[in-house]
């Protein structure tokens, strides 16, 4: 599910203070990227906002954005490994993972289902992050249970 800047700005205090840097509308928009948190707008920690700062967390779960743009959220994700079959630097490196059985120990994968969750192992290699970037979103799409986002990197 991706999440609108305007719907993030409905939950901010709209006082343009400029207290975490910003207005609020480019605060806003530097949650939506994942630049910043919740909590960086003194504002939002005031008790008079408290629903709304925790409104905002459960929109925007914490997650570490690498130079790829992926989001993860580890709470959605169910380690099923569809992303780590569909990824198409994975496909190249063999067979083995495009059928479902994963890479061998020296393979250098972007995804892998570790722990039963998955995890961006080597951003430097997802398509994303290629010099220029190449557009792809074949994890995002077939994710079946939308754990895998894509923010502005």
């Amino acid at each position: 599910m991706s999440v609108s800047v305007l719907d993030v700005y409905r939950l901010l205090p709209k006082t343009n203070c400029r207290k975490c840097g910003t207005v609020c509308m480019g605060f806003a928009a530097k949650l939506v990227a994942r630049e910043v948190s919740p909590e960086d707008c003194p504002l939002l920690l005031e008790p008079e906002y408290r629903e709304n700062l925790e409104n905002l967390r459960r929109m925007l779960p914490k997650g570490e954005k690498e130079i790829t743009g992926l989001l993860i959220d580890e709470e959605k994700c169910i380690g099923c490994g569809i992303c780590v079959t569909v990824c198409e630097e994975n496909m190249m490196l063999g067979d083995e993972i495009a059928h479902g059985k994963g890479g061998r120990y020296n393979d250098e994968l972007v995804l892998l289902v570790v722990d039963g969750k998955v995890k961006l192992l080597n951003p430097k290699r997802c398509k994303r992050a290629f010099e220029p970037p190449e557009f792809c979103r074949a994890c995002v799409d077939h994710c079946p249970t939308d754990a895998i986002e894509l923010v502005s990197p």
